[in-house]
């Protein structure tokens, strides 16, 4: 029996170690075909074999018309939320990420307004293999620059959530009231 467990054990580590860097090699970066497919306003992103993530820069009414087209597309078949954020975002730069560990440098900073993750499920990907209609879309918008909430138009297929940056940030007010360390100047905050 001992010998069973070791040989399931060695084996499992062996698979295991084989897997990891199969799997991470099947992430790269966008090329200019996968961007131009992505949609106007896509930027960069990533392709992996458990999903895709494409990076967009726009505005409200780009970004309005990508949600239709999303929500249209998945026809129920395919979890779909939007995460809303408050303020700016950036990413490191797929293009410019060094394909090896030489000559590393810190890559640029690319602005976006919003990403398209598409993620395959769990069982799925276990499986070996990702159902595109199984795929489950997250749209994380950030309200800054050109992208205005009261413009926004989210369709019914999506779930809408807080990315929380406003809660954290009136919690850690509430925080620093409670241990006096308010500001001078700054009126407190309420909840609403």
């Amino acid at each position: 029996m001992t010998m069973q467990r070791l040989a399931i054990y060695t084996t499992a580590v062996a698979a295991c170690l084989l897997v990891t860097p199969t799997v991470l090699a099947l992430t790269v970066a966008y090329g200019q075909r996968d961007m131009e497919k992505a949609g106007p306003g896509c930027v960069g992103g990533w392709l992996s074999a458990h999903g895709n993530t494409a990076y967009f820069c726009g505005d409200t009414e780009r970004l309005n018309r990508q949600l239709a087209a999303i929500a249209q597309s998945n026809l129920g078949h395919s979890a779909a939320k939007v995460v809303l954020h408050a303020g700016k975002n950036s990413i490191d730069d797929p293009i410019e990420q060094p394909l090896t560990g030489f000559g590393e440098r810190a890559p640029d900073r690319l602005p976006i307004d919003w990403s398209v993750r598409r993620s395959c499920p769990t069982s799925d990907v276990l499986r070996g293999r990702c159902q595109c209609n199984r795929r489950s879309v997250t749209v994380d918008i950030w309200i800054a620059n050109d992208v205005e909430l009261d413009s926004l138009s989210i369709p019914p297929q999506f779930t809408v959530e807080s990315g929380g940056e406003i809660d954290a940030f009136v919690d850690r007010q509430e925080i620093n009231k409670r241990h006096g360390s308010e500001q001078p100047g700054v009126a407190p905050k309420t909840r609403h």
